[in-house]
């Protein structure tokens, strides 16, 4: 999973679009988004955890409620369900001395007992790699990472890709947060 979440994170970056200089005149960029869902209840079952939605289209669907959503009691047909989905990706490319590593952290947030369901969880992961070659011509960057891997990405035109070089570290970091909340009509 983490590898695949690497290896995406390392792809967007080379073909980055919005890609800015860093303090070391190294290639670096941020790019996020943010998509909200907004859908309105129309039928619980509170004995198999079923909560029927209807979405702004008018089309239904029929979504299972885990045990950790607490609260689910307190939700009412008519109430509106708001799902928030964020996502964000930084990338610089540095020639500090750090050795690849990849760290990650997840924190969730539920609400109390007795209100309202709602809750919160978001997912940081941050990686650095090793610039193994840069080939200009072909315009593409072998990286290894933590583990030992070695993939190659093709590298989009608005990257200055001479400012890279072998020994460079790429540092990415991809942050993701799913939000939901049900208030009263």
């Amino acid at each position: 999973m983490i590898r695949r979440v690497l290896v995406s994170l390392a792809a967007a970056f080379f073909v980055f679009s919005a890609a800015v200089a860093v303090a070391e005149e190294k290639p670096g960029g941020e790019a996020s988004q943010l998509v909200v869902v907004t859908a309105t209840v129309e039928k619980i079952d509170l004995s198999t955890r079923e909560v029927t939605l209807k979405g702004i289209d008018g089309s239904l669907e029929t979504v299972k409620v885990g045990p950790e959503a607490r609260n689910l009691d307190q939700v009412k047909v008519g109430d509106k369900v708001t799902m928030k989905y964020y996502r964000a990706l930084a990338i610089a490319v540095t020639s500090a001395a750090n050795e690849p590593s990849i760290a990650e952290a997840t924190d969730v947030q539920r609400a109390p007992l007795g209100e309202k369901p709602r809750g919160r969880v978001t997912k940081v992961v941050e990686a650095t790699t090793t610039v193994e070659a840069v080939d200009l011509a072909k315009r593409t960057v072998t990286v290894k990472g933590p583990k030992g891997n070695v993939r190659t990405f093709n590298v989009g035109d608005q990257v200055k890709l001479d400012q890279v070089k072998v020994g460079d570290h790429v540092v990415t970091r991809f942050t993701e947060a799913v939000a939901i909340s049900v208030e009263k009509p």
